[in-house]
């Protein structure tokens, strides 16, 4: 089995304990049964500290960047809070995965990460500490938490297209902003910064091709003969340039004001260009048309973002929640 094998089965979510509703017996002693300790209770739902333990070292072996130290533990317990919260609301709204919705889950995993054989996805799992059953219960729990979020907070999110129009004259400059744009010929002829017969060479011969073009010849038969650029095999052709794009003195050639077809030869320190510009097209922005489902990701991201926190913190405020943990009591109150 390939070593990278547990970070990709760690890259399909987080792992998550199954929640419990009771004390969680532990080895017994002196007769008596001793019970795990609970770190943080929503409503009946318990975080136990196994689990905490487990989420945390499944975080830190996850593919992402992490934090560390306190800011790890506040992350872990903010996201076992909220899970606990949104399965009380599925509790409430009797919302659940189908086990069909699960298999195709874990079949979907298993096409995802090559996983061909039962022996492969087991050894697969069994590196990442998991089981098929553990599996099943995180997809399960996953998938139902996605329902929820897509029924209270998801479908509620507002993005007609007024609402995009809007946005799109709010951030055309900044996002969508199309500079004025040439179709650009070039000839160049290159010459020794440090010899002066050189240059001249390369000015007159520059002078000749110049002289060829307005007399009648194709630019692009020109390039062929006299250039010694890049683009030379394809008749100086450069393509479609917007303003910005060449070197300053070059560019304030080809989008000189006014505009000139043919602009003066550009003498640069080891080079001389001539160009010929065509099929100019003003400066502008791309139509809303071409940008609309762009605008909707970002918009919907950054609203969901919002929308989310805000349904959490209700969420909150109308369930019980209690911090056993004096630690993690601790941080909460700092992040409060």
């Amino acid at each position: 089995m390939d070593g990278r094998m547990k970070t990709k089965i760690l890259a399909l979510a987080l792992a998550v304990a199954p929640a419990s509703t009771a004390l969680v017996p532990a080895a017994p002693a002196r007769g008596a049964e001793l019970v795990e300790k609970i770190v943080a209770r929503v409503n009946d739902r318990l975080i136990t500290n196994s689990e905490f333990l487990k989420r945390m070292e499944t975080v830190q072996h996850g593919p992402a960047p992490v934090p560390t130290g306190d800011a790890l533990k506040k992350d872990v317990l903010d996201e076992l809070l909220k899970e606990k919260l949104i399965e009380e609301r599925a509790k409430e709204l009797n919302v659940s995965a189908t086990d069909a919705e699960v298999e195709e889950a874990v079949e979907r995993v298993k096409r995802q990460y090559n996983l061909a054989t039962d022996a492969e996805f087991d050894a697969a799992l069994a590196q990442s500490k998991m089981n098929r059953d553990e599996l099943k219960r995180q997809m399960r729990q996953t998938i139902t938490i996605q329902k929820v979020i897509g029924r209270d907070v998801t479908s509620k999110l507002e993005l007609g297209e007024d609402t995009l129009r809007l946005e799109y004259e709010r951030q055309k400059d900044k996002l969508y902003k199309v500079p004025e744009q040439a179709r650009v010929y070039e000839i160049v002829i290159r010459f020794n910064p440090n010899d002066p017969s050189d240059r001249q060479r390369a000015v007159a011969r520059m002078e000749e091709a110049k002289a060829r073009v307005a007399a009648g010849a194709g630019f692009a038969d020109v390039a062929k003969q006299y250039s010694e650029g890049n683009a030379r095999s394809r008749g100086g052709d450069l393509g479609t340039v917007a303003r910005g794009e060449l070197l300053p003195a070059l560019d304030a050639a080809v989008f000189a004001d006014p505009p000139a077809e043919y602009p003066a030869p550009v003498l640069l320190t080891n080079s001389v260009h001539l160009f010929h510009v065509t099929d100019r097209k003003a400066a502008g922005y791309k139509p809303f048309e071409e940008v609309s489902e762009d605008l909707k990701k970002r918009i919907g991201e950054g609203l969901y973002d919002k929308r989310f926190a805000e349904y959490i913190d209700k969420l909150r405020r109308e369930a019980f929640v209690k911090i056993y943990d004096p630690e993690l009591a601790k941080l909460e109150e700092k992040k409060s």
